[in-house]
């Protein structure tokens, strides 16, 4: 199994706002600036850090890609650790959540033959 880190994301109220602060105070540059999402060049390639109203303030996810979703899921189930039932996601990915035992919000992401080659890993 394959996998790999591939974003973190912070839940904000005020996309415009989030977007000046990184920019100003951090000076990330934005690559998609959207109305509800932005997109910041993290310094890693392959490692998105954004900041959405997809998720409610404060929330964060921390996001992995892997060509091997059974198998995470046969993991976590071995160990007792319940998790959302595989749903489609964004860039036609296949997506499982979970938290850690610090209750972190993690999800996993299986790229299918839908999704763009850049996100296979």
């Amino acid at each position: 199994m394959k996998i790999r880190l591939h974003e973190i994301e912070l839940g904000t109220s005020d996309p415009a706002k989030s977007k000046s602060f990184y920019n100003t105070i951090l000076s990330l540059n934005t690559s998609v600036d959207q109305a509800a999402l932005n997109v910041f060049q993290s310094g890693v390639g392959g490692i998105d850090f954004n900041t959405s109203t997809h998720l409610s303030p404060t929330t964060a996810v921390v996001s992995f890609l892997t060509d091997n979703l059974p198998e995470v899921i046969e993991r976590l189930s071995a160990n007792g650790i319940s998790f959302s039932e595989p749903k489609k996601s964004h860039l036609g990915m296949t997506s499982i959540e979970f938290s850690d035992p610090d209750g972190h919000l993690i999800r996993v992401n299986q790229p299918t033959e839908d999704s763009p080659t850049w996100l296979k890993v």
